[in-house]
């Protein structure tokens, strides 16, 4: 995984990344009416789909993946890092879906990027910090998915 960093007037640094992610949609029963399966022990479940991360932040992530996303919707993630056998799990909210152009002839896919309120049922809003020795602002989404930001802040130095 290579990191550097992405130019761009947002809140807080964006960081490239490439990793491998499924989420689900959790709709909202009462506004929504959706296909659902049930699971082998009964529960409800919404279906899987398959995205990889473009960049993250502080407090977003965004991400490539075929599913048509709306404003609002919430997901459920399952971030696979690589040479890790155990998702990180994250819940957030679609901020913004667009469409990506491709070539003819290719499957339609989509960008969207995500507001992250919890990693591990920890919230983001709650441990984001500016680190004044090596000047970067942190939290537990950018500490999941790219690891310490000590190691970080030497790479981007060089």
């Amino acid at each position: 995984m290579e990191f550097y960093k992405s130019e761009d007037r947002r809140k807080y640094q964006r960081y490239e990344t490439k990793v491998e992610i499924y989420f689900r949609v959790a709709y909202d029963v009462t506004t929504k009416v959706k296909f659902r399966i049930r699971d082998k022990r009964g529960q409800v479940s919404a279906r899987k789909y398959a995205a990889t991360s473009k960049n993250v932040s502080a407090e977003g992530l965004s991400f490539i993946s075929s599913k048509k996303l709306h404003k609002g919707d919430r997901l459920a993630l399952e971030v696979y890092l690589p040479k890790s056998r155990d998702p990180i799990a994250m819940e957030g909210q679609v901020r913004w879906s667009e469409p990506i152009i491709l070539k003819r002839g290719r499957k339609k896919v989509f960008e969207t990027g995500l507001r992250i309120s919890s990693v591990e049922n920890q919230s983001v809003q709650k441990s984001i910090y500016y680190d004044k020795d090596y000047q970067i602002t942190w939290s537990v989404v950018l500490e999941a998915v790219l690891g310490s930001f000590r190691i970080i802040s030497e790479r981007l130095k060089r």
